[in-house]
């Protein structure tokens, strides 16, 4: 199915620059803006500067966690659909992810129809 999210950011937060470029080779089709930070800090000042609608949020990262990040974020995008993606895969991760401020919560590995398909339920 073609998508055409032309109107659309998204922020991918990624630390894994192969892992990042994995989930924007899936959104290219999308035809989404896509941003891309590499750790928290830098995804913190992205989400202030380009307000994306969608924010793909990894929660281990240098610096500051994806949680950490995400409630910043919250702080001044209070509606801000945050998306964990994350190789922690218990109830206690799902649950501090979806507590910290995230709007759903992904495994990893990711797939193209993971990822798309978690967006979508917010387009």
């Amino acid at each position: 199915m073609e998508r055409d999210w032309n109107d659309k950011t998204i922020l991918i937060v990624e630390d894994d620059k192969f892992n990042s470029l994995i989930i924007k080779n899936f959104l290219s089709k999308t035809k989404a803006k896509l941003i891309t930070a590499f750790n928290g800090e830098q995804a913190v000042e992205l989400a202030r500067e380009h307000k994306p609608d969608i924010i793909l949020m990894d929660i281990k990262l240098p610096g500051i966690s994806g949680h950490e990040a995400t409630r910043k974020i919250k702080e001044f995008l209070p509606n801000a659909i945050i998306i964990a993606q994350t190789a922690f895969v218990t109830d206690a991760d799902r649950n501090e992810a979806l507590e910290s401020g995230c709007s759903d919560f992904l495994t990893k590995p990711l797939s193209s129809d993971k990822i798309i398909n978690a967006i979508e339920k917010f387009m």
